[in-house]
């Protein structure tokens, strides 16, 4: 098989990770505004109705802090890569063949996961201001 066909095939593993780096990205956002829903929900075309009662609901700010969008946003791109490295094994035992061969080839591929968790662990570590 060619270089291309195999690195083309191998394309859909790193989906996970750009899985992981939405919800880890968009997380606090999705605590915060995913609240209105609750208000919304009641009058959904702005005609003034209290259908459930939640017109006055105000939003808890209090449930994305930084603490809880860390712990997200750390949880969602380790699995995110875990994830992205158990598919591509997968699929490296269906194109190599034999198991030896197909870990083998995935060494590589381990390590760049390991270098891309680390620096992203590394880069939320970081304190936004000084």
């Amino acid at each position: 098989m060619a270089w291309g066909a195999v690195a083309g095939s191998f394309a859909f593993t790193l989906v996970p990770i750009s899985i992981g780096y939405q919800v880890a990205h968009y997380s606090p956002f999705l605590l915060l505004q995913g609240q209105a829903l609750i208000p919304l929900s009641s009058d959904p075309f702005g005609f003034g109705w209290d259908l459930w009662g939640t017109r006055a609901y105000q939003l808890n700010i209090g449930l994305a802090t930084a603490k809880a969008a860390w712990f997200i946003g750390v949880g969602a791109i380790v699995l995110g890569h875990i994830l992205a490295v158990f598919l591509a094994h997968l699929l490296a035992l269906r194109l190599a063949g034999e198991p030896a061969r197909a870990l083998r080839s995935q060494y590589p591929l381990v390590a760049l996961m390991v270098f891309y968790t680390v620096l992203s662990l590394w880069i939320i570590s970081q304190p936004i201001v000084r």
